[in-house]
């Protein structure tokens, strides 16, 4: 059975990517807090975390909100679907929130799935921890056209 979407690696994204698929494993929680929706009536919150996943090309951040947390615990093998990059002060960061469809499952949960093991442990992933795509700097740079 062949794939819905094709899987990229870490290491081949570039700033202000969409359509983003990912196979990674989760290595850590960075960051969890709560924001303001915005919305002063309902003075309800968003959840939102950032998480450290990579796969055997490179390690980049990924920030989720509110249903998708639960998805990312360290130590387990998740499928990323049509996610965007986003810069962040000038640093990249993978973007799964209501802006976009994006999608994160356990591996098992998708039928093109063959790389997983009953519990959804990452066992075949080894994440490159030496290459983190989200330490790297871009600076944006116009493109200028000069008159000769």
């Amino acid at each position: 059975m062949s794939p819905k979407y094709k899987d990229m690696e870490v290491a081949t994204l570039s700033p202000d990517q969409h359509q983003v698929n990912l196979r990674v494993k989760v290595i850590a929680q960075i960051m969890f807090g709560e924001v303001d929706d915005g919305n002063k009536s309902t003075l309800s919150k968003i959840k939102v975390a950032e998480f450290l996943v990579g796969d055997s090309s490179g390690c980049i951040i990924v920030k989720a909100i509110n249903d998708q947390i639960s998805h990312l615990q360290p130590q387990t093998c998740v499928l990323i679907h049509n996610a965007r990059v986003e810069m962040y002060r000038g640093f990249m960061r993978i973007v799964v929130d209501q802006n976009t469809d994006a999608e994160i499952k356990p591996f098992g949960e998708a039928s093109d799935d063959k790389a997983t093991n009953a519990n959804g442990k990452a066992d075949d992933i080894q994440p490159n921890l030496e290459k983190n795509c989200s330490l790297t700097e871009y600076q944006y740079v116009p493109h200028v056209v000069l008159n000769e």
